[in-house]
């Protein structure tokens, strides 16, 4: 009875093994194998989609299907949230194919792999530059694409995060009472990143570090020069009625705005 219960268990080993051969060995075509990674993917089985596509490329990496196989095993690495690898494929691909309608995706999909691994406002901006380059770079190349409308997003999400590291670096120096700090940083966000929502903000804090300073008739004079370059028309009412509010002094009311 126990050597029918080993010759069983043997048999069973042995299926097993085949069929997992069947899945990860040589005996398929390199046709097939891509076939089987399409469907894989498909049904959002990204990680064994993968390793399919990974055979193919290392068992013939000057094949058209090869080549192929680097795209999709980009898209594979998209949707594991392994964006590095994504864009390494992604480049890859682009770099040696003739198709253009897929060089299009395929350096769209790496200005949105940049995108998504720009950090928060509060680390190192490095990696937003990058995106920003990268989507740039795209838009130049292909103007007209049906990409065009989010990568402009993107874009524009991008340099609100930036103006908002230079914004709050202003705000940190305005609290420690480093007036000309202050400024400083509130300008590079006018100049820089005017089409951003930080743009009226800074506009704003300058008037308030010149009260805070004691220098309410600069706050005037400078509320008097820009005060047709608002974007925002309750922002310049904002502006407006901190010049009014703040005459005599911030009082609570000010510096509740200042830590808030």
């Amino acid at each position: 009875m126990k050597k029918d219960n080993h010759i069983i268990v043997i048999i069973f080993l042995f299926i097993f093994s085949c069929s997992s051969f069947k899945e990860n060995g040589l005996d398929k075509s390199l046709e097939e194998r891509f076939d089987y990674a399409i469907l894989l993917f498909e049904n959002n089985k990204y990680e064994k989609a993968k390793n399919q596509l990974q055979i193919i490329i290392e068992s013939d990496k000057g094949s058209s299907i090869s080549l192929d196989a680097y795209f999709l095993i980009a898209e594979a690495y998209y949707n594991l949230k392994n964006y590095d690898e994504a864009i390494y494929h992604y480049n890859y691909f682009s770099m040696f194919t003739n198709d253009i309608d897929k060089v299009e995706k395929a350096q769209f999909m790496k200005s949105k792999s940049n995108y998504v691994l720009s950090l928060n406002y509060k680390n190192d901006q490095t990696q937003t530059l990058l995106a920003i380059s990268s989507i740039q770079e795209f838009l130049d190349n292909f103007p007209n694409s049906s990409f065009s409308n989010e990568s402009k997003i993107m874009i524009n999400e991008l340099r609100n995060k930036l103006a908002r590291k230079f914004y709050e670096s202003g705000r940190l120096y305005l609290k420690i009472k480093k007036y000309d700090s202050a400024l400083f940083y509130f300008n590079i966000v006018i100049n820089d990143y005017y089409d951003t929502i930080y743009s009226d903000e800074s506009k704003i804090s300058i008037i308030f570090t010149h009260i805070l300073s004691g220098s309410i008739d600069d706050a005037k004079k400078y509320f008097l020069n820009i005060e047709d370059s608002f974007d925002s028309k309750k922002k310049y009412d904002e502006a407006s009625s901190i010049l009014n509010e703040y005459n005599d002094g911030i009082g609570i009311k000010g510096y509740y705005r200042l830590y808030k």
